[in-house]
């Protein structure tokens, strides 16, 4: 790894240990031509050292976010986009992946992701809903069924809060729920209580939809 580099890896997890609460995704917005593998790996290591000397907050965000950007980078890895789409996905990606670990770290509280979706509505769209689907099947992919009820669960429950945003294009909104709805629904074992409880947001999804019309 060159030096400047690795420098720059550093100085960038340092920005976003130290940043305000939300400002996570523009700066990884910012600083997408360093997020690499070997950018996830400096996390690890950094992670490791704070968590040897006590730090166990700072250590559990740097794995938290090497474990979202993960399948970010895989599949940057996988494509040949040009330069203008990969932007464009990242910086969905990045918004979504933003929303579920304030919906994790704010224990789902409105009163977090109401201004979070209001900052960036006009990411609401149908370009949103498509790239939630991708990440999400990314980041369950491999992973045992604890660890897919986890992300699930919050999936459903940014979905909720998405489709009772009051800002924004509702027809946009029920859209992107609809969608959540389905990723939870598909990963969920037919029947149980917590299924029925996703196929009822998913019924009143879709009754608001043709209620539009």
């Amino acid at each position: 790894m060159e030096e400047n580099r690795a420098q720059a890896y550093l100085q960038l997890i340092h920005t976003l240990l130290n940043s305000p609460n939300g400002e996570e995704a523009q700066i990884l917005q910012d600083n997408s031509e360093l997020l690499d593998r070997e950018f996830m790996e400096t996390c690890e290591l950094v992670a490791s050292t704070l968590a040897e000397q006590g730090g166990e907050n700072g250590a559990k965000f740097l794995r938290h976010l090497a474990s979202y950007l993960a399948p970010l980078i895989d599949m940057n890895d996988d494509g040949d986009s040009n330069n203008s789409e990969s932007e464009n996905f990242q910086e969905y990606a990045n918004f979504f992946l933003e929303l579920l670990r304030a919906e994790q770290d704010s224990n789902s509280d409105i009163a977090v992701i109401y201004p979070m979706l209001e900052q960036r509505q006009h990411l609401l769209n149908a370009r949103f809903a498509e790239i939630l689907q991708e990440v999400a099947q990314k980041l369950i992919d491999g992973e045992n069924s604890e660890t897919i009820s986890s992300i699930i669960s919050l999936i459903e429950n940014l979905s909720v809060h998405i489709s009772d945003f009051p800002s924004g294009n509702r027809a946009n909104n029920i859209e992107i729920a609809i969608t959540g709805y389905q990723i939870v629904l598909n990963n969920r074992e037919p029947g149980s209580e917590k299924w029925t409880q996703t196929q009822n947001y998913l019924a009143t999804a879709y009754k608001n939809r043709v209620n539009r019309f």
